[in-house]
């Protein structure tokens, strides 16, 4: 198959994954998506933590670029939360219609309708990239190397990159757990500053929610449970 007709492929099946994925989150009753809140938030909460401890905060002038942007979740919160007050505040999305709805949500948002194996923007363009469940969603080796690649040429010279995503997620056979040596051996070269464990299995937090909702916080503090590894490496100057 020719290199543009498989990449095609990969596309087209992403995308008809992510399609599934929004038309069940269409499909959520008030109580599940009032879970899912709950748990974005102890998600946003360790962002904050690790982001703190390494002097990020607040992002100030810094330019973001958040790879796989979905609903806009990550660059909402550091416009509103950690202080990123400069107008490059970019992501980018493979499916075109969250990026149109993204827009007419947050105007002040820079989005991209795009793939990540082919981003849109010069080299070392940008201070702080993030990438969240993307890459688990690639289960083509080859073309999540180039994803790699890009995340790693727009970052600046001694710019940062925050990795969230699971190691292990068994009932989802459309995406591929992604394990830390894995995640250090796409960015060997960078200096891996920090890297903790989060966010508890969902069908367990939704569980915890529907008893009472800080016993979610009381669990991903054992770590035990938690299958996200959330992990910020600096890229050498």
């Amino acid at each position: 198959m020719a290199a543009d007709d498989h990449r095609g492929q990969i596309l087209s099946e992403v995308r008809a994954e992510y399609a599934r994925r929004t038309e069940r989150w269409n499909q959520f009753d008030p109580a599940r998506r009032q879970a899912n809140a709950v748990l974005l938030e102890y998600t946003l909460r360790a962002y904050e933590r690790m982001l703190g401890r390494n002097g990020l905060l607040p992002l100030g002038p810094r330019s973001v670029l958040d790879v796989g942007c979905g609903r806009n979740e990550v660059l909402l919160a550091c416009r509103q939360r950690w202080g990123q007050d400069s107008p490059h505040l970019c992501g980018i999305d493979l499916l075109a219609e969250r990026m149109a709805a993204g827009v007419r949500e947050a105007p002040d948002l820079r989005l991209v309708a795009g793939s990540a194996d082919r981003l849109p923007w010069r080299d070392g363009q940008f201070d702080f990239v993030h990438q969240a469940m993307l890459l688990t969603s690639i289960v083509d080796a080859e073309f999540r190397q180039r994803i790699v690649a890009e995340l790693r040429r727009v970052t600046k010279p001694g710019g940062w990159l925050l990795w969230y995503d699971f190691f292990w997620n068994p009932t989802n056979r459309a995406a591929q757990g992604i394990g830390l040596r894995a995640v250090r051996a796409y960015f060997g070269d960078w200096q891996l500053v920090d890297r903790r464990r989060v966010t508890v299995a969902p069908p367990l937090g939704r569980a915890l929610c529907r008893l009472w909702p800080p016993l979610v916080g009381v669990v991903e503090r054992c770590r035990v449970l938690n299958f996200w590894e959330l992990v910020l490496f600096r890229k050498p100057a």
